[in-house]
């Protein structure tokens, strides 16, 4: 690649485009999965930030993408539980090519990706809302409420990891509390 293409397209030529990821795209989904994945495809790279700093992000980040939408769609929060369904995940693995992303990138990932966290979210959302429209359970969308639950979501997860770090940060050492018994049979009632 010329020096004048690299300044045109910085994305290194290791990392597969957003094509890549569009393969199997279903303009009316039928199922999560499919509705998750063209919200997905439809995010501008220029709006994702890598999971790794050397990372091409492209199907990698996509694919992380994906797995924490519909990890969040179903009720499932933490990090550490979307770190362990990656690992279990072949087409995760598949598609992640860089490895499983451990706790701790899945927490920054959200973090710097919120906003479009958020927007797939939403669509994942609206897709089970429609679902239930159409056996008749609900009869209307509100898209202000789906946006105030995805919301609600991302706040639930981060709150998880904070429970998660504080665990794993947080160890008190023993102490001895016997100097707060020791004059209390002096005293009289």
């Amino acid at each position: 690649m010329s020096t004048l293409e690299n300044h045109i397209n910085p994305r290194p030529a290791r990392a597969l485009p957003r094509t890549t990821f569009q393969n199997f795209l279903t303009p009316n989904p039928r199922t999560l999965e499919q509705a998750i994945h063209k919200a997905v495809c439809a995010i501008d790279d220029d709006l994702l930030k890598p999971w790794t700093p050397e990372d091409g992000m492209f199907a990698q980040t996509r694919a992380l993408l994906a797995l924490m939408t519909f990890c969040y769609a179903r009720q499932l929060y933490a990090s550490t539980d979307l770190s362990d369904i990656a690992g279990r995940d072949e087409d995760f693995a598949r598609l992640s090519g860089d490895g499983i992303p451990p706790a701790g990138i899945i927490r920054r990932f959200r973090v710097e990706n919120r906003a479009v966290v958020h927007r797939c979210l939403v669509a994942a959302l609206h897709f089970l809302v429609e679902q239930k429209i159409s056996l008749g359970v609900l009869t209307k969308v509100s898209d202000a409420q789906l946006a105030e639950e995805a919301n609600r979501r991302i706040i639930m997860a981060t709150f998880l990891d904070s429970l998660e770090l504080d665990g794993e940060q947080v160890q008190d050492p023993p102490v001895e509390l016997c100097y707060l018994f020791a004059n209390r049979a002096a005293s009289g009632h």
